[in-house]
C-alpha cells in the first residue's frame, strides 16, 4: 500500500491507499470542498467541529444513498418476481 500526499484544510497529509493517485487526490478534494462549504456557512468554527460535520454530511448523503439502493434493489426483486410469474403464466 503507497502513500500518496493529499491536503485538506491546508493541512498536508499521506493517505495510505491501494487505489490509484487519481481516486485518494479526487476524495481529498471532496472533502476539502464539503469543509469550505461548512465554512462558509458558519461564523468562527474550529477544525475538529468543521471534520465533525463534514463526516456528518457524508453520513447523512450515503444513508440517502443506501436508502435508495435498497428501494431499487427491493423494486428489481419485486419486478423479477412479477415477470418469472407471468412466464410462468400463473
Amino acid at each position: 500500500m503507497k502513500g500518496i500526499n493529499v491536503q485538506i484544510m491546508g493541512q498536508s497529509l499521506t493517505v495510505a491507499s491501494d487505489a490509484g493517485d487519481d481516486w485518494v487526490k479526487s476524495l481529498a478534494e471532496t472533502v476539502d470542498e464539503k469543509i469550505k462549504d461548512i465554512r462558509a456557512g458558519s461564523q468562527s468554527i474550529n477544525s475538529v467541529n468543521l471534520a465533525i460535520l463534514a463526516a456528518l454530511n457524508f453520513a447523512e448523503e450515503l444513508e440517502h444513498l443506501r436508502r435508495e439502493h435498497q428501494e431499487l434493489v427491493d423494486r428489481i426483486a419485486a419486478m423479477n418476481k412479477r415477470l418469472s410469474a407471468a412466464i410462468d403464466g400463473e
